[in-house]
């Protein structure tokens, strides 16, 4: 989520505990439970819809618990400082942590409801057992919204693997923990359970590797570009039937904090009108047509399992506008295809897709 990604609010990830394994690389696995919660509201940052996957985080020495929105589409960590105006609920204590170095520096992040604002501390992460020192993050003291103060989760850890965020300055997580070895293998995945699959674990985030477990099949691999990391889709089905859209190339980023599977407004159109399916479900168990595109010349194949959500008897598609002119990738993506992020590469960014089990 950056700016304009960051609004699409998803579905549940709780962080448990990660260990290393002894094969010579620093990897974290980050098994992540899942809750279920639902908002009509679709578009702002505040929004719940499906499924939200967060997950914890620990700041400061002593570590202090966060329960974070792990986020593809932005750069920024961010978590609530004393000064946040919700009455209860975590709140980030500088004065607690023997690592707390103080910065001070003004920062803001403009949502679709509103702008986050807050100012920079500088302080020990730690992702499982992984620990991030002199790691620089944002002390929320301005919500965009107050519906924000409903969430299951505390703040939003971005995943992106920038030198630097282009809103804050500051050098994202991800980035740190490659730059300073945390990780000897700069990769990191993502696999989400289904919520109707789901038994403990809700779904997994791997610093520094994959879980084979989790996947099958190799995986599709296509380079990416600009700070969003954005490559290109072609030729949408509905079943049989060309919807002409992406037919010469649309921009796309794949992105964990979209509940959506997002697009212009004008070709959202055209998939729902192929896709029929009644407000009321009453067609669902009709519907055979699978939905297909083209990434890296791999066919991807969508069944109404993955493209319609389903809730209390009432059913509507996942493809949904966007506010931007590329497609977001969203989580009913990535929990049908196990999405690797590698930057082994100097200077180039790949991402993989696998067929999840």
């Amino acid at each position: 989520m950056t700016i304009s990604l960051s609004f699409i609010i998803a579905a549940g990830l709780i962080l448990f505990l990660a260990s290393r394994y002894a094969t010579g690389q620093a990897i974290m696995r980050i098994p992540l439970k899942t809750k279920t919660l639902w908002n009509k509201d679709d578009v702002s940052l505040t929004n719940v819809n499906d499924n939200t996957y967060f997950g914890q985080i620990m700041v400061g020495t002593p570590g202090q618990p966060f329960n974070v929105l792990f986020d593809t589409g932005s750069y920024d960590l961010w978590v609530p400082s004393l000064k946040w105006p919700k009455p209860r609920g975590k709140k980030y204590r500088s004065s607690a942590s023997k690592t707390f170095i103080p910065n001070g520096k003004k920062a803001e992040i403009r949502y679709g409801a509103g702008s986050l604002k807050g100012f920079i501390s500088n302080d020990t992460i730690e992702i499982g057992g992984l620990r991030v020192r002199y790691q620089e993050f944002i002390e929320a003291t301005e919500s965009p919204g107050k519906q924000i103060y409903q969430r299951p989760w505390d703040g939003i850890f971005g995943l992106s693997g920038i030198s630097k965020s282009t809103i804050t300055g500051i050098r994202p997580v991800w980035r740190t923990m490659m730059d300073k070895g945390v990780v000897t293998k700069k990769v990191f995945s993502i696999w989400l359970r289904r919520y109707s699959d789901s038994a403990e674990d809700g779904g997994e985030i791997v610093f520094g590797g994959t879980d084979p477990q989790h996947f099958t099949g190799a995986h599709t691999y296509v380079v990416a570009e600009g700070t969003l990391n954005t490559f290109k889709m072609y030729s949408f089905f509905v079943g049989k039937i060309d919807t002409k859209v992406c037919s010469k190339g649309c921009n796309v980023v794949v992105d964990s904090g979209s509940t959506y599977i997002r697009g212009p407004p004008n070709l959202i159109v055209k998939i729902n009108k192929q896709i029929e399916v009644a407000a009321d479900c009453s067609n669902y168990d009709k519907l055979s047509e699978v939905i297909s595109f083209t990434i890296a010349a791999k066919t991807f194949t969508l069944t109404p399992r993955d493209y319609i959500e389903r809730k209390n008897g009432k059913c509507k598609s996942v493809f949904s506008d966007s506010a931007t002119n590329f497609w977001q990738l969203g989580t009913p993506f990535i929990r049908a295809f196990h999405t690797v992020w590698d930057y082994q590469t100097p200077g180039t960014v790949k991402v993989g897709f696998a067929k999840s089990k």
